[in-house]
């Protein structure tokens, strides 16, 4: 019971079904697309990536989450194209999305590339009150019947890279939603950032980090080490974690701040072909005793002609 009610707080962060949060990924740092336009066409060839993720496994209502994106440069090789679609359910809520995203990649150095990104599409949105039966009937604040809509999108973000060293702005759901519905997808804020540096002749290290933020609650923050073995196999952690950067006013403050340390492995099966695989173990005391997995793959649509690929397997 006590992890039922722990998840319907996460569900009802705030006075009612407001707002779906964004999507959680842990293998976001193999495709940066879930998070930042600007990110479309970065690999140059074209790159198609699928996502599962089930978290808190045998909790009823738990977050689960899929996603497909695929995307690649034009002929110029100053516009990057991609398209991306999500649906991400917790408990009663849904939320699907429907996104086309576009880049202009500026060379500014020699390796050294600038891109700016815009995505724009539509959100779906429901909510199926038959899903709290027999668990709070009585609650005002829940939706007492079902309710769809849809709604535009717009996410914007700039993205740098260089062959070792990357960054990247965003910002989602930047329009605001004037519906009957109760639904506000709150707007949220990402920065990311890494490097790779040569251990040896075959070992890489890769330390990166993310930071999600939307000004309502602490800051979500991902501290991400990986090693990569002959071009072939990345294996890592990655330790995720709530910090109050910017001092804001929420609810459940007494809360631990700490949420997971994950693992993860991609192997490059062949030079088109990638598998992944991570595991969350959760930090909250109620939720410790439940599995968080997360399947990916990617297949890298390769040119006939030998081409120079910018960071192939880094970013």
């Amino acid at each position: 019971m006590k992890k039922l009610v722990l998840l319907i707080m996460v569900v009802l962060a705030g006075d009612s079904l407001r707002a779906q949060q964004r999507p959680q990924y842990s293998q976001y740092i193999f495709n940066q697309l879930v998070i930042n336009p600007a990110y479309a066409g970065t690999k140059e060839h074209v790159t198609a990536n699928a996502f599962h993720r089930t978290q808190w496994t045998g909790l009823r209502g738990a977050p689960n989450t899929q996603s497909i994106s695929v995307d690649g440069l034009t002929k110029n090789q100053r516009i990057g194209l991609g398209f991306h679609a999500t649906r991400d359910e917790i408990f009663a809520t849904n939320r699907k999305n429907f996104t086309v995203d576009a880049s202009v990649k500026l060379p500014v150095s020699s390796t050294g590339v600038f891109s700016i990104g815009l995505a724009a599409g539509v959100s779906h949105f429901a909510v199926d009150p038959t899903k709290w039966e027999n668990y709070e009937p009585d609650d005002p604040t829940l939706i007492g019947q079902k309710e769809t809509t849809w709604s535009p999108s717009l996410n914007m973000g700039i993205f740098y890279h260089t062959e070792r060293f990357y960054a990247g702005i965003s910002v989602t759901d930047l329009l605001e939603i004037d519906e009957d519905i109760n639904f506000d997808p709150e707007r949220h804020y990402f920065f990311t950032a890494g490097y790779v540096v040569d251990l040896g002749t075959n070992v890489k290290f890769k330390p990166s980090f993310m930071l999600k933020d939307n000004f309502d609650g602490p800051s979500n923050v991902d501290f991400n080490f990986f090693f990569l073995f002959k071009e072939r196999v990345w294996l890592g952690t990655s330790y995720r974690t709530g910090i109050n950067i910017f001092k804001n006013d929420f609810e459940g403050k007494d809360l631990s701040q700490r949420d997971a340390v994950v693992v993860m492995a991609d192997v490059f099966l062949s030079k088109r072909f990638r598998l992944g695989y991570a595991y969350d173990f959760t930090l909250h005391n109620t939720l410790s005793d439940l599995a968080t997995h997360e399947i990916s793959v990617g297949y890298t649509v390769l040119r006939k002609q030998p081409t120079k690929m910018v960071t192939p397997r880094y970013f």
